[in-house]
């Protein structure tokens, strides 16, 4: 603001800025350089958070809320009648049946609505869904692999026991994952459901989407889909938690935070140290424009100028980088409104990085007075603690040269060892948590798992003769290179609830190989003292306030139901049991053998899931030969370590991976600014170093010199690193085997192959900077660089 009684000195204020932007290209691309990787990495870090958020609300925005299971077909045409409900998919589930030609096919029955509902696992890419009995709608690859390349309109051959015959493809669909599992989606019409053997006209489901789903909470609507269930009968009603777990979900801004802190502690020191070494060297510039009558004022306005201008261009380069990488990266996740709050939150943190950057190199260049500006000398400033009588030497002089000035020294080192602090902690995070230690806590005894695997439940196949049974065990035992078959898990899938809430998972018998464990995994309450007493996973109880201990509520293990007590809770990353890398049938529950007993009298063998123990030398042949054991049985999977390893590997590639690039990305500020402290001191220091020449140094000594002072640099960032980042990273790698190992501390391994490379990047630069910048003033004369 300007005064009435002032002079509008404004254009001039902006012709000095621009000028002095014009004379310091070097510094001009260093601050931009910096600012720009701040930017960026405040950018997209914030655009992949919401970008993320909005592909899971994506996934379930307009899917269902709840679903009915066991109603009829006029059920479901009662539902789609409701005025409160939008959407209704129709849905039965056929089960899986083993063909001769060596894949395993899923049959289902779906409707139009059904489809749209189910999008995001199951898509009609072609043509129409199936309305006669020998029509049928196949996968992709069912076609490429089993159906000769047929179109649609054509027919394919299906061989399993209650489909087999020439059917007329009407569709295709698209079902991801089929490969992998050899197990591919068939859709066939209602009149060939109905004409099944199998058929019951209480089999169906019935997915829901309610209209004006965001006005209602998931008790509202729990409330209203129970009311509906009891005009139904028996008809069970389950609430898609994952619909309200993404759809109310906040976006992770505290990650953002997080790197956002990083990013203004690395950028703070190398922005401010840009510029003070700018006001240094142009300190003297400063004093004449104070002698011909500019006000502190004035001189601060046209630093600030230069750091808004060269911060706005940094900035905007940055946005548009991260911007740009989000895009890349998660194309699905675009959200306009959100990516502007994204842009907003960058453009504020980097705004006020720079602006706290150059408040002290400012308030220096105002505050110096013209006499102490011609008195000023930039690179003559006094080294600390020298000692008379030194013996001075090329490496003696380097040492002086670090110890000049203390403040670049510091600021140096915490530049360059923020990342390499961060690289030590997430390098040996990853050491700590390897994906083979990882898979092994889901294989303790074997390598190899066979387990029930069906869409048909398990008390129905138990019931009609267990294929886990003496004569399988007895054909895995004659493998070479078997050596046990163990009975890991006894289990049946479950449904419970209580007066509020209802869930389904896994529920496991409890017996004397597992009592151990799982009590070891009790975090609240007691074991079960009675039959009618289970353990709960803490999951559900965080979700479900009203699942505690001590609450009562209705478990049903196929069609029969019982009430039960809760008489503790376990914690399930200690009891982590289930297969497929997401372990989606770990236990949910535990309950003594006698219930299972009590609710099923007539079943004989409850087991759900076996270990092979076998030979590591013979693993691969073991391996071959068990799946073609399993692959001529139905409702037979099989799950390996091997598998565990690469997801835990993909995993650990995609977290610890983004932290490990994000390290060295922050590294780079202290890159940044060793460059251009480097450099800065060179070109301030030519006439001296053109008056050590003239009187005796040779060329190799200044270079011995310059090494020796870089070498310091970066002796000190190494010795930080290791001072400060070996307590933080063992602290952190203590935490991480709790949490990964199920309470267990893993002896600590140092990173040493991650650290020799940072170590090597770092000396490397020193050296290669100062025989750059030796070399160059070798160029020149010295009574060109004495004139300088």
């Amino acid at each position: 603001m300007t005064w009435p009684f002032e002079n509008d000195t404004g254009a001039i204020v902006k012709k000095l800025a621009k000028r002095s932007l014009a004379s310091e290209k070097r510094r001009n691309r260093m601050v931009v350089i910096a600012v720009a990787l701040a930017a960026f990495l405040v950018c997209l870090s914030a655009v992949i958070s919401v970008s993320i958020a909005q592909i899971q609300r994506n996934q379930v925005a307009d899917t269902y809320e709840a679903v009915f299971t066991g109603v009829e077909a006029d059920h479901v045409a009662a539902l789609k009648d409701l005025p409160e409900l939008a959407r209704v998919g129709e849905y039965y589930l056929l089960g899986q049946e083993h063909s001769g030609q060596g894949y395993n096919a899923s049959y289902v029955y779906c409707d139009s609505d059904m489809v749209y509902i189910a999008r995001s696992q199951m898509e009609l890419v072609k043509g129409e869904l199936p309305a006669k009995a020998n029509e049928v709608a196949v996968s992709e690859y069912f076609l490429s692999a089993y159906g000769l390349g047929a179109r649609i309109g054509e027919t394919v051959r299906l061989d399993t026991e209650s489909f087999h015959g020439s059917y007329i493809v009407t569709g295709i669909l698209s079902n991801a994952g089929e490969k992998e599992a050899n197990l591919c989606a068939i859709a066939v019409s209602k009149a060939a459901l109905t004409q099944w053997a199998g058929f019951d006209p209480a089999g169906y489901r019935a997915y829901v989407h309610f209209k004006n789903d965001r006005q209602f909470d998931q008790e509202t609507m729990a409330a209203r889909c129970r009311e509906i269930a009891a005009q139904f009968g028996s008809a069970h009603v389950g609430m898609n938690s994952n619909y309200f777990a993404s759809n109310s979900k906040s976006i992770d801004f505290v990650t953002v935070f997080g790197i956002a802190a990083l990013v203004l502690a690395g950028g703070y020191v190398v922005i401010q140290s840009i510029f003070r070494i700018s006001v240094n060297d142009k300190i003297q510039s400063y004093g004449q424009l104070r002698t011909i009558g500019a006000t502190p004022r004035q001189i601060r306005r046209i630093v600030k100028k230069e750091s808004g201008r060269l911060g706005g261009i940094g900035i905007l380069m940055g946005v548009l980088l991260g911007v740009g990488g989000g895009l890349l990266l998660f194309p699905k996740g675009f959200h306009g409104g959100y990516y502007g709050v994204a842009v907003l939150l960058t453009v504020m943190v980097c705004w006020f990085m720079v602006s706290i950057s150059v408040h002290r190199p400012v308030k220096i260049a105002a505050n110096i007075s013209p006499l102490e500006a011609m008195r000023f000398s930039a690179g003559q400033e006094k080294v600390h603690n020298r000692k008379k009588h030194r013996k001075l030497s090329p490496i003696s002089m380097g040492f002086a040269n670090f110890g000049r000035d203390r403040k670049k020294s510091v600021s140096i080192a915490v530049s360059l060892s923020l990342g390499g602090i961060l690289l030590l902690v997430v390098s040996s995070m990853v050491l700590t948590r390897s994906p083979e230690q990882a898979a092994r806590l889901f294989f303790p005894d074997g390598d190899i798992k066979i387990y029930l695997s069906s869409e048909q439940p398990e008390e129905e196949i138990m019931a009609a003769g267990n294929p886990l049974n003496e004569e399988l065990r007895q054909e895995i035992l004659s493998v070479d290179g078997v050596t046990d078959v163990l009975a890991t898990r006894r289990s049946l899938h479950g449904k419970f609830r209580t007066s509020e809430s209802a869930e389904a998972g896994m529920c496991d018998m409890l017996t004397d190989a597992n009592c151990m464990d799982v009590e070891a995994a009790l975090v609240s309450g007691a074991m079960p003292a009675d039959t009618h007493s289970v353990l709960l996973s803490t999951g559900y109880q965080k979700h479900h306030a009203d699942m505690d201990v001590g609450a009562a509520m209705e478990l049903t293990l196929g069609q029969k139901t019982v009430t039960v007590t809760i008489s503790g809770l376990f914690d399930a990353s200690k009891a982590a049991n289930g297969h497929g890398a997401l372990a989606m049938d770990s236990a949910a529950l535990f309950a003594p053998e006698e219930l299972f007993h009590e609710i099923h009298p007539e079943i004989g063998s409850f087991d759900y899931s076996w270990s092979i123990v076998n030979d590591p030398g013979k693993a691969e042949f073991v391996e071959s030969r068990l799946k073609e054991l399993v692959s001529g049985r139905s409702n037979l999977g099989m799950d390996t370590i091997d598998a565990h390893i690469e997801y835990e590997k993909m995993q650990s590639s995609i977290i610890f991976g983004s932290l490990q690039a994000l390290s060295w990305l922050i590294f780079l500020f202290g890159v940044v600014n060793l460059i251009n402290t480097t450099l800065s001191n060179q070109m301030s220091r030519k006439r001296e170093n053109s008056i050590l020449r003239s009187v005796g140094l040779t060329g190799k000594q200044l270079c011995r010199m310059s090494v020796t002072e870089g070498m310091c640099h970066a002796l000190f960032a190494a010795l930080t690193v290791v001072i400060l980042g070996l307590p933080i990273s063992m602290a952190v790698c203590a935490e991480v085997s709790k949490k990964s190992f199920a309470g267990a501390v893993v002896p600590y391994q140092f990173p040493f192959l991650q650290m020799g490379l940072f170590l090597l990047v770092l000396f490397g630069m020193e050296v290669v900077l100062s025989v750059w910048m030796v070399r160059r003033q070798k160029k020149q004369s010295l009574v060109e660089q004495m004139r300088a």
